[in-house]
């Protein structure tokens, strides 16, 4: 649902004075191509072609249950009050992976409609929820998915930065956000294939 991100869920920012760089492209894997660059915070940029309809994309990532199956470490996401069918709103906790501590992210998205594409714009929301103990809150969330229809099926693509928050050592950071993004756009090819109850009610805290 995220957002990303996954989502996205480790991201930390370089000194101000960087200048921004190229992008580094990686090794395309199963039809998943993947890249990073500083900018002066950490950017990734990953795209995939799936079978089937866009739409069905856009359940997915409004489905709260299904994000413990496609993104990596995560613990729970839940809808906050006040989401709709083009606007929600979200709440994730993501669990601990020796040595980063627990994360929590609070994340608005909003669908886009354009003449062949659509995208879902993915924004920082951390005032809509308290802070929790134990948890730090990943901040200044920004990305972007982009949903343009192909011959028998559709492209995705996936932009974003976020400041994880704590000290991570850069590397760190790195591995663990491309990782995640990669399992994730992997697991997009099953859970795609799954059927979806387009008739729950959207389930939401308060």
């Amino acid at each position: 649902m995220y957002f990303l991100f996954a989502v996205v869920i480790s991201l930390l920012a370089l000194p101000s004075g960087a200048s921004e760089s190229a992008w580094i492209s990686l090794k395309t894997k199963a039809g998943i191509s993947l890249s990073y660059r500083y900018n002066p915070k950490l950017e990734v940029k990953a795209s995939a072609f799936y079978p089937g309809n866009p739409e069905r994309f856009l359940l997915l990532l409004k489905d709260t249950k299904s994000v413990r199956r496609w993104l990596k470490q995560s613990e729970s996401a839940s809808l906050l009050d006040g989401s709709t069918e083009r606007h929600w709103k979200v709440y994730s906790r993501f669990k601990a992976v020796w040595p980063v501590s627990p994360r929590d992210m609070v994340t608005c998205a909003d669908v886009i409609k354009k003449e062949k594409e659509q995208q879902i714009q993915i924004t920082d929301c951390s005032d809509l929820v308290a802070e929790a103990k134990n948890y730090v809150r990943i901040r200044d969330v920004k990305a972007v998915w982009t949903l343009t229809a192909k011959d028998q099926g559709f492209e995705l693509q996936y932009q974003g930065s976020a400041d994880p928050g704590g000290e991570l050592p850069e590397w760190l950071v790195k591995q663990l956000t491309l990782s995640s993004l990669r399992a994730s756009f992997v697991a997009f090819k099953t859970e795609l294939k799954r059927p979806v109850d387009q008739t729950k009610p959207i389930e939401v805290i308060r």
